[in-house]
């Protein structure tokens, strides 16, 4: 009797577990900061690793960096990846990986009731770490002032998909108000025909 009594609470215990998972998981009227989950693939460059601990820096109040390799494919099977961003309750991911055909390669994704949304490919060709910039590290928790230079961004569908995504990629905290004494940096990204952007960061001195 004892075994049963103990195997139907710990039943219970797992059901109101389970719950309590499934509700935080349910839309909200006020949405949670966006989480970011960054990773890399099997093989990766000494450039995509400093890219990605860079953008965990400047993620990391509402970022997770995963250590571990990983063998995703995002665009040819994505469910894996879907169902750890899902895991780890994050709906963007940073996924970095290298190899001959897509050398220092980027995908930026996100995801919207567990499947994806949309997804973004980048090859790199040049870049700078932070810690080579004489400056100030970028406080905690410091949102950037983004501008987009070009009318690409307009003119182009794809570009506007860009666009947006980034918008919900550096800035997922939503605010009201803006106090200019608290902006301290800026992140510019140009689009270069026919399909180039350019990534730089400013120290901003009011």
């Amino acid at each position: 009797v004892r075994d049963v009594l103990c195997l139907k609470q710990w039943y219970q215990r797992r059901v109101r577990e389970g719950k309590k998972i499934l509700r935080a998981r349910e839309a909200q009227i006020v949405e949670n900061d966006k989480q970011t989950m960054i990773l890399k693939g099997v093989k990766t460059s000494g450039m995509v690793n400093d890219v990605l601990a860079d953008m965990f820096k400047i993620r990391r109040q509402n970022a997770v960096m995963m250590s571990k390799a990983n063998s995703f494919l995002p665009f040819e099977d994505s469910q894996s990846l879907v169902d750890l961003l899902v895991k780890k309750d994050t709906s963007l991911f940073l996924f970095g990986s290298h190899n001959k055909k897509r050398p220092h390669n980027l995908v930026f994704g996100r995801t919207f009731d567990g499947k994806i949304l949309d997804m973004l490919e980048f090859g790199m060709t040049g870049f700078k770490k932070l810690c080579q910039f004489k400056q100030p590290k970028i406080p905690l928790g410091a949102k950037p002032c983004l501008i987009f230079n070009g009318d690409m961004f307009e003119r182009y569908p794809e570009w506007g998909v860009v666009q947006n995504y980034f918008c919900d990629f550096f800035c997922t905290t939503k605010t009201s108000s803006i106090n200019l004494q608290g902006l301290e940096y800026v992140l510019s990204l140009t689009a270069v025909e026919p399909n180039i952007l350019l990534l730089r960061s400013y120290e901003v001195n009011m």
